[in-house]
């Protein structure tokens, strides 16, 4: 997503406006439920067999990631930023932080 691309809403990148934001921040039950929901999905894409450690720690370090950026988007929406401030400045983020995640995930199942 570039920067400035849309101004409005866009709730599956996070960006879900000041209302939303703050109800998932204030919640720790809504906050928690939504971590699990993407753990499992990202656990669940290896068809690893039941009680395989390896992609459960994968999906827990790619979620924590993703954690943290939604967290910031929160952090800057909660203020008022627009979704195009936000987005310029989560952009740089991600990269820097998916990057850390690198080498040890690189191939990590691989298509």
């Amino acid at each position: 997503m570039s920067a400035g691309r849309s101004a409005t809403p866009l709730p599956d990148l996070g960006f879900s406006g000041p209302e939303f934001a703050r109800l998932i921040a204030d919640s720790p039950t809504l906050s928690a439920r939504l971590r699990d929901l993407r753990e499992a999905t990202l656990a669940d894409a290896t068809d690893a067999p039941l009680g395989d450690i390896t992609p459960r720690t994968a999906a827990a370090l790619l979620c924590a990631v993703h954690r943290t950026l939604f967290q910031r988007i929160q952090e800057l929406t909660l203020p008022g930023q627009d979704n195009a401030q936000i987005s310029t400045t989560v952009i740089a983020e991600e990269d820097s932080a998916f990057g850390l995640l690198e080498p040890a995930l690189a191939d990590y199942a691989e298509a």
